[in-house]
């Protein structure tokens, strides 16, 4: 895939001489929006970084592509190999949200010709279903190549490249329909699984801040665990706890006690997995339905355990607004949470 620079920040560092550490301190205390660009031969990684976070990745290498945490943990092995350079370019806000959204996409028409459509009619018709993804545009004779982003239908960006000279921008979507119907082209339909590309930024920077993430659960369910063993034996929360993380292990291995990935005793939690995908949707649902049947217990001696529980994570919430606001915990426990 083809990718806008923007503004050149830097370009064609050697990796030998990069310190990429650095590099990404820098950029993160800079409030950096764009894209770090890792090339070798037959190699391509393209890191996304929102307000100097990482918030997700494209990695091609042999006609294979990874996105999400797989290629950030491929990026950041590959960047301590010689031979590589890094390029960094900044884009604007709503252009960085659209490409991190566009890289997981599937082929929804291929190999139309303007021999039977035009492509200024296939924008139009694209952009009146509020299409998100992009349209990969292959000249006639090899003449060039363009590529054309939409998101909700509007076209963020666009890129034409010709004659080894690449411009891009949102004005540059005329030229290329003037282009294609002038000497013909071949094109690709591609629609971005959004909902997909979400959970995979959610991983990524849970990926990378999992101690901030750790903390902010382990609060969590220390304050669910505390305010129930106040009002009933001494262990019963954490019973009822472990008994959901078990039935949900199926769905989620690294809950499995035999995996000895996650545990939480002692108000303490300890994570040794290799990936934190879906790790907030896992415990979101495993608390909920443990405070779900201990509220059902509660409620025959007319205690209303949720709300008292509520009550208690309104101070957790407020002491951790912004890790919870980033993470997206809220959405995980819309009724403890709201």
């Amino acid at each position: 895939m083809i990718f806008p620079k923007g503004q050149t920040l830097y370009e064609n560092l050697n990796t030998s001489f990069t310190n990429f550490s650095e590099l990404l301190l820098d950029l993160k205390a800079n409030g950096f929006m764009g894209y770090i660009s890792v090339s070798f031969w037959e190699y391509e990684g393209i890191l996304f970084l929102d307000s100097g976070n990482i918030v997700n990745a494209v990695e091609e290498s042999g006609g294979a592509r990874t996105t999400g945490q797989e290629a950030v943990d491929g990026i950041t092995g590959k960047i301590n190999e010689k031979d590589g350079t890094i390029s960094v370019y900044a884009l604007s806000p709503d252009v960085v949200t659209m490409l991190a959204s566009v890289v997981r996409s599937e082929v929804v028409h291929r190999d139309l010709t303007t021999d039977f459509t035009s492509l200024d009619q296939l924008i139009a018709k694209l952009q009146s279903q509020g299409h998100t993804g992009y349209v990969e545009v292959a000249l006639k004779d090899e003449k060039g190549a363009g590529i054309i982003f939409l998101q909700d239908g509007l076209a963020i960006e666009s890129i034409l490249s010709t004659n080894g000279n690449a411009v891009s921008g949102a004005q540059v979507l005329p030229r290329i329909i003037e282009t294609a119907s002038s000497v013909g082209t071949a094109f690709n339909v591609y629609r971005a699984s959004v909902a997909e590309a979400f959970e995979e930024s959610a991983a990524v920077m849970a990926g990378l801040e999992l101690p901030q993430l750790l903390e902010v659960w382990q609060e969590i369910i220390a304050s669910v665990e505390k305010t129930i063993d106040v009002r009933s034996a001494k262990g019963h929360f954490l019973n009822t706890f472990k008994d959901m993380l078990i039935e949900r292990a199926d769905d989620y291995p690294f809950l499995d006690p035999f995996a000895a990935e996650f545990e939480y005793k002692d108000g303490q939690i300890s994570f040794h997995g290799s990936s934190v995908k879906n790790f907030s949707q896992a415990l979101g649902e495993c608390l909920t339905a443990a405070i779900s049947k201990l509220a059902a217990e509660a409620e025959t001696a007319g205690v209303d355990l949720t709300a008292t529980i509520r009550s208690e994570l309104a101070a957790v919430k407020e002491r951790h607004a912004e890790a919870i606001d980033k993470f997206a915990l809220a959405a995980t426990m819309p009724d403890l949470l709201p």
